[in-house]
């Protein structure tokens, strides 16, 4: 399975709608550049499902609010991630939601993906 794969199967099962779908490859590429890193199924799978995910619940107004206080110290400790984090999901924020939890989730995939010093 390819990244491609992955996005369609997110939008022909309803888990997301063709916004977010037409959406993500862009969103995708912000995280490359913002990187350096090459995305492919094996290093990003997880983080493209958590993220197409996160964009539908946030177009729907059911941001998650709430997540543990070390994914919170996670993020904030690398506060560039996080601010990036944040600023991947604003566009999709049409009911002015709190995103600092779902930032966070965003932003462990992130941290994740890379070693620390480079970003």
């Amino acid at each position: 399975m390819s990244l491609n794969d992955r996005i369609e199967l997110l939008f022909e099962s309803e888990q997301v709608d063709r916004d977010t779908f037409e959406q993500t490859p862009n969103v995708l590429k912000k995280v490359e550049e913002f990187l350096e890193l090459k995305l492919e199924e094996e290093n990003a799978g997880s983080l493209t499902s958590h993220l197409m995910k996160a964009i539908q619940r946030i177009k729907t107004n059911e941001a998650v609010q709430t997540c543990s206080t070390a994914l919170v110290q996670q993020a904030l400790a690398k506060s560039e991630v996080y601010e990036f984090s944040l600023e991947l999901l604003a566009p999709f924020n049409i009911h002015n939601s709190n995103l600092d939890a779902e930032a966070a989730f965003i932003a462990s995939y992130l941290l994740s993906l890379t070693d620390e010093e480079e970003v």
